[in-house]
């Protein structure tokens, strides 16, 4: 290893304020803006990033992963079937088992995490860990009514210690709220404009039904608001599915089409 001892501390201290600077001004305006760094967030800014897409995903916390790194209930393993699930983690390096149920595979919640983290950074999307949305940004409609425009951001500790300070801003032309059970975005546009939407929150227990629902009605939830995974079942009240997460991946494999569509992108 060689150390560069002539680099005084201020140095380096200019050089990674300087680099961080040029990432966050790149991000300030995005073609997407995903808000929730779970297995839904990071397939989605995944796919998105690889068709070229300049993508910028904000996650509250440190760790990327979500519902997911936790497994069942803290165990290692979680599920997902076959078809487009399965295919999408063994491209992303993911290491599948069969399970005894056929169409059933099991895989390491932390392995499948990383994978998907790995392949939104290696695509080229900005992931900023640590960031929590205080608000989105809205434009009028010639018509009447608003369409959502970005994310209104802040370091999270801020929020933690219950500190105001004043954000900064992600401009987008698509936003997108992966935020799972929270259905952030969802609630701050119900609260800032009302009548804008409804989020009822999801239902009960029923896996299979709640695959399917989640992928059925992923899409546009509000003009230039999508929704992708467990906010699906925020936004209409769908079933919760538990440690089952093939629907997460082909909500955002169905809305990385609907986004590219919208966006005038070949898919």
């Amino acid at each position: 290893m060689r150390i560069p001892e002539k680099v005084s501390e201020a140095e380096l201290t200019g050089l990674l304020v300087r680099f961080a600077a040029d990432r966050i001004a790149e991000a300030a305006r995005s073609d997407v803006a995903i808000a929730g760094g779970g297995p839904a967030g990071l397939t989605l800014a995944w796919l998105l990033a690889e068709k070229g897409l300049r993508v910028t995903l904000v996650e509250h916390y440190l760790g990327l992963g979500g519902g997911m790194r936790g497994g069942s209930s803290l165990l290692p393993a979680l599920l997902v079937e076959d078809g487009s699930p399965r295919r999408l983690l063994e491209r992303a390096g993911a290491r599948l088992q069969p399970s005894p149920v056929e169409g059933l595979f099991l895989a390491d919640p932390v392995e499948t995490a990383v994978r998907l983290a790995y392949k939104a950074v290696e695509a080229g999307a900005r992931i900023l860990v640590g960031w929590h949305v205080e608000d989105v940004i809205v434009r009028r409609l010639p018509g009447g009514g608003h369409r959502v425009a970005g994310l209104v951001v802040v370091v999270s500790p801020a929020v933690e210690a219950g500190w105001h300070v004043d954000p900064i801003y992600i401009e987008a032309k698509a936003t997108v709220d992966a935020t799972g059970h929270d259905g952030h975005l969802l609630r701050i546009l119900e609260r800032r404009i009302p009548g804008s939407l409804r989020a009822p929150g999801m239902s009960a227990m029923n896996v299979w039904e709640g695959e399917r629902q989640v992928v059925e009605r992923t899409g546009q939830a509000y003009p230039g608001l999508y929704v992708a995974g467990m906010s699906v079942a925020e936004a209409y009240n769908t079933y919760r599915m538990g440690p089952v997460f093939g629907g997460m991946l082909a909500s955002a494999e169905k809305l990385a089409g609907i986004i590219l569509r919208d966006l005038g992108v070949e898919g």
